[in-house]
């Protein structure tokens, strides 16, 4: 495996403590996964789903060159604009199903990064106006990632009366 494969693997969880979502929210309730401190708020599960959003659509269809369409319509209000928590109760079947398309977009991101040889990290995909390469979307992506887990992390210490928990 190359050095480049171990790196990515590691910023897409496998042992960067900064890149699960799932991890962050282990042991929180329904109620609290939707909570929000005001109603301009985007709540707990939003952020959760909006990375797997992101991460998907920057590697599925940035990297792969995949249709728009593999992001499921109920995943939809994850994307870049604001969403009520209402909205997001509305379009998703389960806060369960939010998470099991979590896991399947990580296990995506990381069957393509095994698919990936030591010069597709350097290749510039077409669909890369900037002219960035596979690696720089892939280490995009996982600092997008460290965005929102930090908000979450708020979030959540904000549920725990914990304001001035440590990261």
């Amino acid at each position: 495996m190359s050095e480049w494969k171990d790196v990515a693997h590691f910023l897409y969880g496998r042992g960067f403590w900064y890149a699960d979502p799932l991890r962050e929210i282990n042991g929180l309730t329904e109620e609290q996964l939707y909570w929000v401190p005001d109603p301009n708020s985007l709540c707990i599960l939003w952020h959760v789903g909006h990375i797997a959003h992101r991460e998907r659509s920057h590697i599925g269809i940035f990297l792969q060159g995949l249709q728009p369409t593999i992001i499921p319509i109920q995943f939809e209000v994850f994307g870049c604009e604001w969403c009520s928590t209402e909205k997001v109760r509305q379009s998703v079947d389960s806060v369960e199903s939010v998470f099991e398309w979590v896991r399947e977009v990580r296990k995506k991101s990381h069957d393509f990064i095994v698919s990936l040889s030591e010069d597709d990290f350097h290749a510039i995909p077409p669909t890369s106006e900037e002219g960035l390469s596979v690696a720089h979307w892939l280490f995009i992506t996982t600092a997008h990632t460290a965005l929102h887990i930090g908000r979450i992390q708020l979030l959540r210490a904000l549920i725990e009366g914990k304001h001035e928990r440590v990261c």
